[in-house]
């Protein structure tokens, strides 16, 4: 995967934006005393989340996806190197952006993620969940639509799951997806498109 790889799609009005990042690169070992969950980011993870939420801030559309608008909200899970990651990202957008953690997305599988996607409200166009692999990787793959589907990503040109499976899902990765859906609690598997696959450097 290249470090910066915007698709050429444009999100139309009706479509949500869903921001799947992973956590910056993370010290392979906690604080003394202290378990997985505490595990901060390196200098390089905090240089990568510096960077992404500078890219954010600063570009317009944001990381050039054509209709692309930033968060309206953030969530992540409860362990140091996901807040860390989200903290410093949403500072670089002046802190606007609300953001909400939780424990239960520490181990979450891809279900677990999709309910708290479920419940977002309506009024939200935009929103990002920050955590960890395999899960953002898996459900990114999982809201794409099949390649080979009339309506996939391959069908009209723009990268799929199989573009997905060859670049990877790195720390600080971010996919960005369009799901065609009217309101957030129907989003499922294959209800999405892929409008920008990044990874570090940003």
């Amino acid at each position: 995967m290249g470090h910066d790889e915007g698709m050429a799609s444009h999100p139309e009005e009706h479509v949500r934006l869903l921001w799947l990042l992973r956590h910056g690169k993370a010290a392979s070992d906690a604080p003394r005393g202290g378990g997985d969950r505490e595990r901060p980011l390196t200098a390089r993870g905090r240089r990568d989340a510096t960077a992404l939420g500078k890219r954010l801030a600063s570009e317009d559309p944001p990381l050039g996806i054509p209709g692309g608008r930033r968060p309206d909200l953030a969530v992540c899970s409860s362990a140091v190197r996901t807040r860390q990651t989200a903290d410093l990202i949403i500072g670089e957008l002046g802190n606007r952006v609300p953001l909400d953690s939780f424990r239960s997305l520490y181990d979450a599988g891809t279900e677990t993620v999709l309910g708290y996607v479920r419940e977002f409200d309506d009024g939200v166009r935009s929103a990002m969940i920050v955590g960890h692999n395999p899960t953002m990787y898996r459900l990114t793959w999982e809201l794409l639509r099949p390649d080979g589907d009339d309506r996939s990503a391959t069908a009209d040109g723009r990268p799929g799951r199989d573009h997905l499976e060859k670049a990877g899902f790195p720390t600080c990765a971010l996919g960005v997806l369009a799901l065609d859906v009217d309101a957030w609690e129907d989003v499922d598997s294959g209800c999405g498109t892929l409008v920008g696959l990044f990874a570090p450097p940003y």
